[in-house]
């Protein structure tokens, strides 16, 4: 009798340890947030037991079975969306991904791209302005100014109509000269989704004139 009282209490423990180190898939993330939208950039909290996570995006609010997938392998707890047009609203869901499996999704956040980045420098005594592409843009306009360029309204472009996402001011500037410039993306209507022809007008970029 007590022989089998001792094996059952033995295979008890085995099953209890073998249990506490049973594979599972990784917790639902949480915390889902826009951290930026220029670009629209998500950030979580990290899942236990994920070694990556895969983005969903979707153009109306839904399950995640109305997404599409944008990105999978993202290692860290950050994604920028460098896809994302202008115009339209985004709504994303997450989920975490490891060797067993795959969550559940998280919550579900909407952004709208609001901005994009503008960097300038001086090139061969001439500023040189680059700027992340927007997909559907279909021009940009310059504007410059001496003085913070805090709106674009009511100011006068430089440039009107580029194409591609660089230009170079060929101005000649006084040395110590602080040059303010944003970068207006225009885009056309969207039909899928459906969405308003509008502008979009990047970071500022200050350049000085050495």
């Amino acid at each position: 009798m007590f022989k089998a009282i001792a094996v059952s209490v033995a295979l008890f423990a085995l099953l209890f340890v073998a249990g506490c180190g049973s594979s599972q898939a990784p917790a639902t993330p949480t915390g889902l947030t826009v951290t930026s939208t220029g670009p629209i950039t998500l950030g979580w909290t990290a899942s236990p037991g994920a070694s990556s996570y895969v983005i969903f995006r979707g153009t109306a609010s839904g399950a995640i079975t109305t997404k599409t997938l944008l990105a999978a392998g993202v290692s860290g707890t950050s994604y920028a969306d460098s896809s994302a047009l202008a115009g339209p609203t985004y709504y994303y869901q997450i989920t975490a991904l490891n060797d067993d499996g795959q969550s559940s999704p998280s919550t579900e956040i909407g952004a709208t791209l609001t901005s994009f980045t503008l960097t300038g420098s001086v090139i061969s005594s001439q500023n040189v302005l680059s700027w992340t592409a927007i997909p559907n843009a279909t021009s940009y306009n310059v504007y410059r100014d001496t003085v913070t360029l805090t709106v674009i309204t009511g100011k006068t472009p430089v440039v009107t109509g580029v194409t591609v996402a660089t230009y170079t001011d060929t101005t000649t500037f006084t040395p110590g000269t602080i040059n303010y410039y944003r970068v207006e993306a225009v885009y056309p209507a969207g039909t899928a989704p459906v969405y308003p022809a509008g502008t979009v007008v990047s970071t500022e970029a200050a350049v000085t004139t050495p």
